[in-house]
């Protein structure tokens, strides 16, 4: 019987070790960059950002808007207060919705009711949606 060499890069049947070599080499550095990937994703940290969404909607000007949304709010006030209605009282509040999305709500008083107007920020692409018939109310111009 012949002796097989301890240190051959061969195997029994004449192959090579390389190619598994270079496989596996390959599969370690994809699991590598995908941890990379993954913890670069959760070390963004979209929570407690809620200021950064409240001045993206406040200096958010939108279509056919004279104002942005914080100086519209003063004109809106304004122009009631010079027909003889009362609107003011105005809160605004950011709550997280999921990941980068935000929603900015803006509650006021008109007279004797409460309004709400609602928008939604992505503050991954800095992008502001206004949600339902009070908020696009809300940014008509005033007059």
């Amino acid at each position: 019987m012949a002796e097989q060499s301890a240190s051959s890069n061969h195997s029994a049947g004449g192959g090579s070790h390389i190619g598994a070599i270079v496989g596996w080499g390959s599969m370690a550095i994809a699991t590598i960059v995908f941890i990379w990937f993954i913890m670069t994703q959760l070390a963004v940290g979209w929570e407690e950002r809620g200021d950064e969404a409240l001045r993206l909607v406040k200096k958010w000007k939108g279509p056919g808007m004279s104002y942005n949304l914080s100086d519209q709010a003063i004109a809106v006030g304004n122009d009631a207060r010079a027909k003889g209605r009362f609107i003011g009282q105005f809160s605004w509040a950011a709550t997280q919705e999921e990941g980068p999305l935000y929603k900015v709500e803006l509650i006021w008083k008109e007279d004797s009711v409460t309004k709400k107007a609602t928008w939604e920020v992505n503050l991954k692409d800095g992008s502001v949606t206004a949600k339902g018939a009070d908020a696009e109310a809300f940014m008509k111009p005033v007059g």
